[in-house]
């Protein structure tokens, strides 16, 4: 679990709703017009730019966000070398028992694998391996792109409504006494639009790119095990390669 996610987003909200507090008048900031401008227009806006389906996928993206699922890395490396070692040892078709296990693991891990067993070469693999990985990125791209979208729409339609606001404002000159108020409100549809892109929508993103970047790291890891295994690699050299690749100091094994 990323907890840092949790404390950053609760964090952003709650602070700025306690200095709201301090400052008084908190049902000041509550306008449901406004609310419905903002949010409203934000999500509705953001549907049009994706199909449904990857919209209602890349709003429950938020969860990767918080808990991505993906292994400890010390932990991953350790798994791909016995695997590679297994098969130095045995040859290949003594993974076929852990065929299960290797989907399991990951199920595209398990397809290349299946492949590398039932004995295909290894060009034919890596070509059918990154035309997964080009679906697999476009998809995770997708979950991304949801949440910058509504870091960028959100504050449009803040804005959007802080002019339909002041119009509104503006046809009433004739008494004074409404100006305050009138400006009051207008400007709460901003002060949405942006407390929803930068304390939620832009940094959810930035975590979701973060995740997204890590998970095809490993996605390429299992490609280099399978190449290992394929090439009778020893498995000390693909360790050495996976430690680079993730950023792993000898002294973090």
């Amino acid at each position: 679990m990323d907890i840092s996610t949790v404390i950053g987003i609760v964090g952003a909200f709650l602070l700025i709703l306690i200095a709201i507090v301090i400052g008084g008048s908190p049902l000041a900031f509550i306008n449901i017009p406004s609310l419905l401008m903002t949010v409203g227009g934000g999500i509705t806006a953001t549907m049009t730019a994706f199909p449904l389906p990857d919209m209602i996928k890349g709003v429950k993206a938020i969860g990767k966000a918080i808990s991505p699922g993906l292994p400890n890395p010390v932990e991953h490396i350790d798994y791909l070398v016995e695997v590679v070692n297994k098969a130095r040892k045995n040859g290949i078709l003594a993974l076929e028992s852990d065929i299960d296990d290797f989907f399991n693991k990951d199920p595209f891990f398990g397809d290349i694998m299946r492949m590398l067993i039932d004995g295909q070469e290894i060009e034919e693999i890596r070509g059918n391996a990154e035309s997964a990985l080009m679906k697999i990125d476009q998809e995770l791209s997708s979950e991304v792109g949801v949440w910058e979208s509504l870091g960028e729409l959100f504050p449009a339609f803040g804005m959007i409504g802080t002019l339909v606001g002041l119009i509104q404002m503006l046809q009433n000159l004739n008494d004074p006494s409404a100006l305050g108020p009138g400006m009051a409100v207008a400007m709460i549809t901003t002060l949405y639009g942006a407390i929803l892109a930068n304390a939620l929508c832009i940094p959810v993103a930035k975590k979701l790119k973060y995740y997204k970047d890590l998970a095809m790291m490993y996605k390429e890891s299992y490609l280099f095990a399978v190449e290992a295994i394929e090439r009778g690699t020893n498995p000390n050299i693909l360790r050495s390669k996976l430690m680079a690749l993730f950023g792993v100091k000898a002294g973090e094994e």
